[in-house]
């Protein structure tokens, strides 16, 4: 909190780490291939036999409602399998040492997920070849699938709901979440999440959980609050220079866009933001903060978010790209997406969308990540894209 009384706006690592475990617990279902209408039931609103999905969800909540004190987390859950996983989630939130996990043949899905978090690899950090570190937690909830189901017979025997590894895997999901990150999450996996519940429905669960209510901060809050400078009020677009069915722009104007088709957001959404009148699935929230050191998953979080903006463009949508001002995080994805999809070079690519946006470079990690995607290496970003100076940023110009 700030002399004011309100929430800061620097970025807790904690609370990526809450939203992971419970969208990750989502997202695996969509990973292993299950329903995506069980996944309701990890928010209280499942019925039948998709009510099942309701425990994993009840305990990542009472996790993080006791996120400050194992012992209160020990005795909240019942069961030794159960507890165990607890106190593993705990730690990997709160950004402890994880407990170590012991070798054994358990067969609760608890223990199953244990072992395959445990054991499945962690991908080298090779942006240009395309390797995150929270690729595992794809290969954590593969694992954890597979193991359960050969544990309970892979066909249903033994596995009285017939839900064939699907709870193994949620637990992995949550697992792996809370290692990495609602932003190491695969945006592809929550696009198909959000044919029956939106992913910020489980951020915002999560983090309620976890610091209590809030309406007037997000993600309960209805609208972001912008400020009052004149780049973050204004609406503003412009095609993207290499693809006019990109329009890179602020938030102002993706939020009052009423021919919008589809929209990848780069920074956070209130409750009424953004177009109304889209499905879900044409809407993309990015877990993205315009902040030095502040993304742990930052070459996975760019790519991806390009890649969301290529996948929409193949569907033959108009994709608004945007974060609050579109002058940092906007160009950078801009750029990421035109050498993905147009095959522009790197360097030039960053020129060109900075350009367009009136940008900057403030923070350069941005443009030095794009560039290390393509294998550039890019020491100074200001000097080596602007010898001659950078150009003048939009909000200079609307003065």
């Amino acid at each position: 909190m700030n002399a004011t009384g309100r929430r800061s706006h620097i970025p807790d690592p904690r609370e990526d780490r809450a939203a992971g475990a419970l969208l990750g617990a989502a997202a695996a279902l969509v990973i292993a291939g299950a329903p995506t209408r069980a996944a309701a039931g990890l928010l209280g609103a499942g019925t039948g036999a998709d009510h099942g999905t309701a425990h994993p969800g009840h305990l990542v909540r009472a996790v993080l409602e006791r996120i400050g004190d194992p012992g209160a987390v020990a005795g909240a859950v019942d069961g030794d399998a159960e507890r165990s996983w607890a106190l593993a989630l705990r730690a990997l939130v709160a950004g402890d040492t994880a407990p170590p996990v012991r070798a054994g043949e358990g067969s609760h899905p608890a223990q199953v997920a244990l072992r395959a978090a445990a054991e499945a690899p962690v991908p080298p950090d090779d942006p240009a070849r395309g390797s995150f570190p929270c690729g595992h937690l794809v290969g954590a909830v593969h694992r954890a699938h597979a193991l359960d189901r050969a544990v309970r017979g892979g066909n249903g025997h033994g596995d009285p709901g017939g839900r064939g590894g699907w709870d193994a895997a949620m637990y992995a999901g949550a697992l792996a979440g809370a290692r990495w990150g609602a932003s190491g999450i695969p945006l592809d996996a929550q696009r198909r999440l959000s044919e029956e519940a939106a992913p910020r429905a489980f951020i915002g669960s999560a983090l309620t959980a976890l610091r209590g209510s809030d309406p007037g901060t997000w993600p309960e809050q209805r609208s972001n609050d912008p400020g009052a400078d004149p780049h973050l009020v204004v609406p503003f677009r412009v095609a993207h220079p290499d693809d006019p069915g990109v329009v890179l722009c602020n938030m102002p104007f993706a939020r009052a866009c009423a021919d919008a088709e589809a929209v990848v957001s780069l920074c956070r959404q209130g409750t009424e933001d953004g177009p109304a009148h889209l499905r879900p699935a044409d809407r993309s929230d990015v877990w993205l903060f315009d902040r030095q050191g502040a993304n742990p998953n930052l070459a996975f979080v760019l790519d991806d978010a390009a890649r969301m903006v290529a996948a929409m463009r193949a569907e033959g949508k108009r994709v608004l790209l945007h974060c609050a001002a579109g002058q940092s995080r906007t160009p950078a994805v801009a750029a990421r997406y035109a050498v993905l999809a147009r095959g522009a070079e790197v360097r030039t690519a960053l020129r060109g969308a900075i350009r367009a946006v009136g940008g900057h470079l403030n923070t350069p990690e941005l443009a030095r990540t794009v560039a290390s995607l393509s294998g550039v290496a890019l020491a100074d970003p200001v000097a080596e894209l602007f010898p001659a100076g950078l150009p003048t940023m939009r909000h200079a110009l609307d003065r």
